[in-house]
């Protein structure tokens, strides 16, 4: 029951915590949005087509019409939307329960943290450390937009499971923790590819590390675990299916040089995110797109304690070995302060190096192993593990090419998955997870916890956090700045209209192909649901494109627009004429008109700012 309690406590100090830490979003969970109207709106959406859709046909979202899968053009976010259900079955308020997923990812990150902790070191003050060294990780600020990152508070819960059942032999623990895993893979398909390695090795280290601790029930224990891996993997597949069959439909792989693009440059992790308060001025070693990865030094520091303090308690006061490996990715590219004229030859001449040491030297063999099999072991190697496979498949240092040919490009090549994502940097959440465990270990007084919790959330906060960032720098031509707000009442007549149309409507909303307007489309689209030609996610159909360009050009070229326009299946248009500059949104209209359409209502809708103009819906024949 004291643990428990100690649980519950640690829970409500985390949401009181993240209330603060996220301010001022709390008063205005209803309406207002983290970060902006990009990603944030674009899983809104995604959270209530999961709240009103789960069965069949779940799969075939209703934006890109007439294409399938829609829904695997992006995440599907299952498990977050499972814990909104009765939030949105008595509001449809897609924004407050996106919000509360947001929020909850904080807490619920934070508590698996303070389980995991504790359970490594049997201290709650430690536990409490890392779990505010997790959930409030700079990282997370840097990943302020996209909730699916943020979606990684089931890591800790899945290692607190498989280390309850290594230690105590409880199957109900391993369920528990193949069961995170699930959530895991679940809600972010970045965390299947960059978190199930961790958590694969996780389980071997375990099994290696205590088949003398545990040797009468070693084969069952390795069994069973075993056997748990193998059930998260067939209760994944379902999930995975989907989107190989979005690739076989004609969805290509990331390009290679889209996912260097978005890979972390080794001067990433001494470069903070602008908003935060501390070190958001002074950190800024390489600014790039995903690139602001710094940890913060107060966990960095604490993690070194900890490794420092586990050879220490192996007896040997020299381990210079354990400490090269483990910094041989470091050592091998450039980053702030090291200066390397060869990165090849340094790993030669420090695997040669250590290779002698260890040969000559069995104390020094003796505290590798011993370091090997310790929980600080584990996580140290995670992180090199982690950080290195953040740079993607090519090694930059400030944009300069150091190094090829490394673990993740042959990721890419060979690991189903791989080349379908583009943000290689998000191993960064990773690295941030097994750094906030190495701090639990470093935390040895109530007076360390104190001092380092302040600390972590110093170096973290970013209050007030931006809150509702429209971007109004649109690639297209001829269109107006959208207003500083989303409200799904300002279009209501419109939407209820929409509503009340047959069940064969499929609907195409102009201007199209802008993502700012297509994502307001796609969260206006859960008062009607009708399928949308429009659409904005991490992938789009290929023609979706050629739609794009040939509506753009309708003024221009207007029969091969209308013949783009009918080809989609639609049968009603929305002109939004004041999203349009100047008298373009009327000459739209007319061009729909001369080619056969006509109109079937019109609505005064306060769309920008405060002038009301005339959203026309138009049939196509």
């Amino acid at each position: 029951m004291h643990t428990r309690r100690q649980a519950a406590a640690a829970a409500a100090a985390f949401a009181a915590i993240t209330i603060a830490w996220t301010w001022p979003l709390a008063l205005g969970l209803a309406r207002d949005l983290p970060a902006d109207f990009g990603d944030p709106l674009l899983n809104a959406w995604v959270l209530a087509w999961d709240a009103t859709h789960l069965g069949r046909g779940w799969w075939n979202a209703n934006i890109f019409f007439p294409h399938p899968l829609a829904l695997a053009y992006s995440e599907h976010l299952l498990p977050q939307a499972l814990t909104i259900l009765p939030v949105y079955a008595v509001t449809r308020n897609p924004i407050l329960c996106y919000n509360l997923v947001f929020l909850a990812t904080f807490v619920l990150s934070g508590l698996g943290m303070f389980l995991l902790a504790r359970e490594l070191t049997g201290r709650a003050d430690a536990a409490f450390v890392a779990g505010l060294a997790f959930a409030f990780a700079p990282y997370r600020v840097a990943s302020l937009p996209h909730v699916q990152v943020l979606s990684s508070e089931w890591m800790p819960f899945a290692l607190y499971g498989f280390r309850r059942y290594f230690v105590g032999g409880r199957r109900v623990a391993l369920a528990g923790g193949a069961a995170a895993w699930l959530l895991q893979n679940l809600s972010c398909g970045y965390y299947l590819l960059f978190f199930s390695p961790v958590m694969i090795g996780y389980v071997a280290w375990e099994s290696i590390a205590r088949r003398r601790v545990a040797a009468s029930n070693h084969v069952r224990y390795v069994r069973d675990a075993a056997l748990a891996c193998v059930a998260v993997g067939i209760a994944t597949a379902p999930f995975v299916l989907p989107y190989l069959e979005l690739r076989r439909l004609g969805f290509p792989p990331r390009p290679i040089g889209e996912v260097i693009k978005f890979s972390a440059d080794t001067f990433a992790y001494f470069t903070a995110d602008p908003n935060l308060r501390l070190w958001g001025p002074i950190a800024r070693a390489w600014s790039a797109p995903e690139g602001s990865l710094f940890p913060g030094l107060t966990i960095v520091v604490l993690a070194i304690a900890a490794a420092v303090r586990a050879f220490q308690a192996s007896g040997e006061p020299v381990a210079l070995v354990p400490f090269a490996i483990v910094l041989l990715p470091l050592l091998a590219v450039r980053v702030p302060f090291v200066r390397l004229a060869s990165i090849s030859r340094t790993l030669v001449v420090t695997a040669v190096l250590s290779a002698a040491v260890l040969a000559a030297s069995r104390a020094q063999r003796r505290a590798i192993v011993r370091w090997l099999a310790s929980p600080v072991g584990f996580f140290s190697l995670a992180i090199v593990f982690a950080a290195a496979m953040s740079l993607g498949p090519e090694v930059h240092a400030r944009g300069r090419l150091v190094a090829d040919g490394v673990p993740y490009a042959l990721a890419y090549r060979i690991v189903p998955g791989y080349d379908g994502v583009r943000v290689p940097a998000r191993f960064a959440m990773v690295v941030a997870f097994a750094l906030a465990a190495l701090t639990a270990c470093a935390v040895r007084s109530r007076t360390a916890a104190g001092v380092a919790g302040v600390l972590v959330l110093v170096e973290s906060l970013a209050v007030p956090i931006p809150i509702n960032q429209n971007d109004t720098h649109y690639t297209q031509p001829h269109l107006v700045p959208l207003a500083g707000r989303v409200s799904l009442d300002d279009r209501r007549a419109l939407d209820d209209f929409l509503a009340h149309l047959p069940p064969s409507t499929a609907v195409v909303e102009l201007p199209l192909g802008e993502p700012a307007f297509d994502v307001r489309y796609m969260i206006a689209s859960t008062r009607h649901w009708k399928p949308l030609v429009n659409g904005y996610s991490g992938g789009a159909p290929a023609d979706y494109v050629r739609l794009d360009q040939d509506l753009q050009d309708a003024l221009v070229r207007p029969d091969r627009a209308w013949t783009s326009l009918v080809s989609t299946g639609a049968t009603h248009v929305v002109v939004h004429e004041a999203f349009y500059t100047d008298a373009r949104g009327a000459a739209i209209s007319g061009w729909l008109r001369a080619h056969g359409a006509h109109e079937v209502a019109a609505f005064g809708t306060p769309s920008v700012g405060a002038t009301t103009t005339a959203d026309r819906v138009l049939e196509l024949k």
